[in-house]
């Protein structure tokens, strides 16, 4: 079953008075879409996940990073979360062929105060693990899979050479990892090539 995939970021010296900055750092390394540039939607929360959006703000038409975290720094508080949805280009399964298209992802930064379980500062929900994992029963998903997987290392190693990033995570919210369905998937991958030889 397909779950959400999500690639987290711990920052040094992480606080009211710089996360907002970080934040901008980091996505000023993020690839955004071509077909669908900007941001197309912030969202502030105080507290936890369970409180209200104190800011729910769509655009109509995208506005710059810049912008975006301007707006941010308006409701600046160290028990707030700062979320921002945006694109990137993925390979998807459109009308029985695989295409390049924009896929939204959503980007959020954690104030230090803010309850959250994982503790991470910067969090990236990427889309559906799926969408990085060859199909079996589709031996055509396997470039279009290979190609997401890329773009999520490198995107992985870029941020994770940012200034101040600690550390880093590739997750999956189930016991069941992404990583580990990876290496499965080759590893059948691997044999069943070898039985066509």
């Amino acid at each position: 079953m397909a779950e959400p995939l999500y690639f987290s970021l711990w920052i040094r010296d992480f606080r009211q008075e710089n996360m907002l900055e970080h934040f901008s750092a980091i996505l000023s390394g993020f690839p955004f879409s071509s077909f669908f540039p900007g941001i197309q939607s912030l969202t502030i929360r105080a507290i936890s996940d369970a409180e209200p959006d104190v800011v729910d703000e769509g655009y109509e038409d995208n506005i710059s990073l810049e912008e975006a975290i301007s707006q941010a720094n308006e409701f600046l508080h160290d028990d707030s979360a700062y979320e921002l949805t945006a694109y990137w280009d993925l390979w998807q399964y459109i009308d029985e062929e695989w295409l390049l298209r924009p896929r939204q992802v959503q980007i959020s930064c954690f104030g230090p105060h803010y309850e959250n379980d994982l503790g991470d500062h910067i969090r990236f929900a990427l889309g559906l693990d799926s969408e990085f994992l060859p199909n079996p029963a589709d031996p055509r998903s396997i470039t279009a899979a290979a190609s997401n997987l890329r773009s999520v290392a490198r995107l992985a190693e870029t941020l994770g050479e940012a200034s101040g990033v600690s550390n880093r995570l590739l997750w999956s919210p189930s016991d069941d990892h992404f990583l580990s369905r990876l290496e499965e998937l080759l590893l059948h991958a691997e044999a069943d090539a070898s039985e066509m030889q």
